[in-house]
């Protein structure tokens, strides 16, 4: 039982005990949760929700899919470019208008609501970089349930950056808590990051528990969780404090976390941010979203020639090694040495192995045996 919990959570609690379809028993259990006390003493009880949550979402996509044939999720969208960026909203929020304006793509563009039906792309140009920007039709309550929402939640489960555009017309508070709470629904963390434990199944000696110092919680309370989920023999590995919200988390394989971005459009109506009618912020978006998706973009050149044109997209952390392979496995095979000129290097230049840590504008000249 929660402690100091409302009489909403209890409210909550009723319906879910008296609820008779999958359905019910789901919206039963996100009020709890939203609902339950949130503090140290509530761990547990909420770590139980969110398992019973994952088990009950799991099993209605599995009616779903049951439903249709066993043909599951029908919609996709094919990878093109460095990466995959999701633009969501509430309805006449602008997304269309910001496609067309950053993109080759031609969406359907009006003032009536719910205007796109299903998702539209194209590819945005940052700096000779290519990213596929997608727009995914309007949001509404439920959207993770209803229609081709669950298909619709596969497509952003492959992405690699969200992006909430938020309508300066409209209640900001509204649209922030309505696209965060279809995103819990369909099990998607965002700007949030993976705990840091690992579970490894093995075949004898019950449950062991490593970096005991990090668990805020009994090894009991793990074990009962664990146990619920089929580990029997297993070694938990905590590498920094970790609660049993956490390990729930950890225990539901249908979790994806992405990093989010959060952009105010109409801003030549009201508000700041940006403006798809007037261009207003545009160059900006583009720079916050190569940011947030940790690209970098590094230039190849010939012995004696300038730097090659497109630059090649990388990650930031990425080396030498990546380079090479991405460019042809020849090249990593017969590497003997690069030459860098850019922010890594220490003169223009210097001459460094596969380990070398690329960034940004870097200029890298490679040489074969």
């Amino acid at each position: 039982m929660p402690i100091n919990a409302k009489p909403e959570y209890f409210k909550a609690e009723k319906k879910y005990n008296e609820a008779e379809t999958m359905s019910a028993r789901i919206s039963a259990l996100e009020e709890m949760l939203r609902t339950a006390p949130n503090h140290k003493g509530s761990e547990t009880l909420r770590a139980g929700i969110k398992q019973r949550l994952a088990k009950f979402r799991s099993q209605l996509e599995k009616n779903r899919t049951t439903a249709k044939g066993g043909k599951g999720n029908t919609l996709s969208v094919k990878r093109e470019g460095a990466a995959q960026v999701i633009l969501a909203s509430v309805t006449n929020a602008g997304k269309s208008s910001l496609l067309a304006a950053l993109t080759n793509a031609k969406p359907l563009i009006a003032e009536y609501k719910f205007t796109t039906t299903k998702p539209e792309f194209g590819i945005m140009d940052y700096k000779g970089i290519n990213i596929q920007i997608i727009e995914l039709p309007a949001f509404f309550k439920d959207y993770a349930y209803k229609g081709d929402g669950p298909s619709l939640f596969s497509v952003i489960r492959s992405a690699d950056l969200v992006v909430f555009l938020i309508d300066n017309t409209q209640n900001k508070e509204k649209q922030l808590e309505l696209l965060y709470d279809e995103f819990e629904k369909g099990q998607i963390k965002l700007n949030a990051e993976r705990p840091k434990i690992t579970i490894k199944k093995t075949g004898m000696g019950g449950i062991e528990f490593l970096g005991k110092k990090y668990f805020s919680f009994t090894q009991k309370e793990a074990i009962e969780i664990l146990t619920a989920n089929g580990y029997h023999n297993a070694i938990v590995t905590a590498f920094e404090t970790v609660t049993i919200e956490d390990l729930a988390d950890i225990l539901n394989e249908s979790i994806v976390y992405l990093p989010l971005l959060i952009i105010p459009t109409k801003a030549d109506i009201r508000g700041e941010g940006i403006s798809a009618k007037t261009g207003k912020g545009l160059d900006a978006f583009k720079d916050n979203v190569f940011q947030a998706l940790n690209l970098i973009k590094v230039y190849t050149k010939s012995l004696g020639k300038n730097k090659d044109w497109p630059p090649v997209a990388l990650h930031g952390g990425d080396t030498i090694k990546t380079l090479a392979r991405m460019i042809h496995k020849d090249f990593f095979k017969r590497f003997k040495y690069a030459r860098i000129w850019g922010p890594s290097a220490k003169h223009a230049g210097q001459k460094v192995g596969l380990e070398h840590e690329l960034m940004d504008e870097d200029v890298i000249e490679l040489h074969v045996k």
